[in-house]
């Protein structure tokens, strides 16, 4: 098995936003509902007998938030994203790179986003099944 090794802040920011295929997006008033469809695992199956588990995630944005995910749509660099957040709301750098960093953690833990690192290994797909 590999070890994980900690990225370096140059291939953090150097790293390129993917957004899930799979994401439904709906527009609201000052909200943007991401849904994302619920992957069927043996545990979840077997939860199911037990529990209604909704088929699908979602995750409800501000218009920070949503402004942080348009700018993953269009497949930017992390620092991309910070440096456009930080010039679109007149921020420092510093709190700028804390709210956009903050913003794409939640969404990857979430599975609604991932980045692809150059020079680093990726990851064989997951079956699904």
């Amino acid at each position: 098995m590999w070890k994980k090794r900690a990225l370096s802040w140059e291939e953090v920011l150097g790293a390129q936003v993917v957004v899930n295929e799979a994401a439904r997006t709906e527009e609201r008033k000052n909200e943007l509902l991401i849904v994302i469809p619920r992957r069927k695992t043996f545990w979840i199956n077997v939860l199911s007998f037990f529990l209604v588990v909704p088929r699908e995630k979602k995750m409800v944005l501000d218009e920070l938030g949503a402004e942080v995910y348009h700018s993953c749509q269009k497949g930017l660099a992390v620092s991309e994203i910070i440096q456009g957040f930080e010039k679109q709301h007149n921020l420092s750098q510093d709190y700028s790179r804390q709210s956009v960093l903050l913003y794409l953690k939640n969404l990857a833990q979430r599975g609604i986003i991932g980045f692809v690192v150059k020079g680093v290994a990726q990851p064989k797909g997951r079956k699904d099944g």
